[in-house]
C-alpha cells in the first residue's frame, strides 16, 4: 500500500506493507541453483575423498573386475580408483565403537563406507560433477533481505538439508527488521553428532547397507 502525504511544497510517499510474513513465502523465495562459478573436482574440496587415480594399462593384471575400474572421460582412457586400505577416511569404525557398536559391527560399518566412498569417486570420474547453491532473496518494502551458501556437492542435501536453513536464516534478518514471521518451523540446534553426521553428507544420507 502506497499513501502520498503533503508537507509544505514537497510530496512525501510512504509505502506500507503487512507486519506479518508466512515463512512458506521465505522458503518458496528460496532456490537451489547450478554453481557455475565452482569448477574444482569435489575430492579436492571435501574430505575423506583421498585416493589415487592409476591407468588401467599400468597394472600387470586385467583390473576389470575391480571396485574402482572405470572410464573416465576427462582421462580419455580406463583407470583404476583405489582408497587407502590401511585408513578409515572418516573414522567411522572408532565413531561406532565409542557409540557402543561390536568391533564387528564396526569394521562392517568402516567397510561399508569404504565402497560407498569408492563407489561416489568412481561416479564422479565416469560421470563428471556439479556443484549447487542455495540463496534466498526476499524483498519488502524495497529493502531486500538475503542469504546464500555455495559449493554444494550434492543437490538433494542442498534441498533437503541447506534451503531451509538459508530460509531461516532470513526469517532471523526479517524478525530483526521488526516484521513477525508466522508458520515458522521450531527451530533444532544441531547436537555434536547432528554436526558430524551433516560433515558426512557425501555417503548420500548414511544408508549404509548395499
Amino acid at each position: 500500500m502506497r499513501n502520498l502525504i503533503r508537507h509544505g511544497d514537497t510530496m512525501i510517499a510512504v509505502e506500507s506493507a503487512p507486519a506479518t510474513v508466512n515463512f512458506q513465502d521465505i522458503l518458496d523465495a528460496t532456490k537451489v541453483e547450478y554453481d557455475d562459478d565452482m569448477s574444482e573436482a569435489p575430492w579436492d574440496n571435501c574430505d575423506g575423498f583421498e585416493h589415487t587415480c592409476t591407468p588401467a594399462h599400468r597394472f600387470d593384471f586385467d583390473p576389470s573386475d575391480m571396485r574402482g575400474y572405470c572410464y573416465c572421460d576427462g582421462h580419455r582412457e580406463r583407470v583404476v580408483i583405489q582408497l587407502p586400505k590401511d585408513r578409515d577416511c572418516w573414522e567411522v569404525a572408532a565413531y561406532a565403537r565409542a557409540r557402543g557398536a561390536s568391533r564387528q559391527v564396526a569394521a562392517e560399518l568402516a567397510a561399508a563406507n569404504h565402497r560407498k566412498t569408492l563407489d561416489q569417486l568412481v561416479e564422479w570420474y565416469s560421470n563428471g560433477w556439479q556443484w549447487f547453491g542455495v540463496k534466498c532473496q526476499f524483498e519488502v518494502l524495497g529493502e531486500e533481505f538475503d542469504e546464500s551458501l555455495w559449493g554444494i556437492d550434492n543437490e538433494d542435501y542442498a534441498e533437503r538439508e541447506i534451503k531451509p536453513e538459508i530460509a531461516d536464516n532470513v526469517a532471523d534478518q526479517l524478525e530483526e527488521a521488526g516484521f513477525t514471521v508466522t508458520g515458522r518451523p521450531a527451530r533444532v540446534y544441531p547436537t555434536r553428532e547432528g554436526k558430524i553426521q551433516r560433515l558426512r553428507h557425501n555417503l548420500q544420507n548414511q544408508n549404509w547397507s548395499d
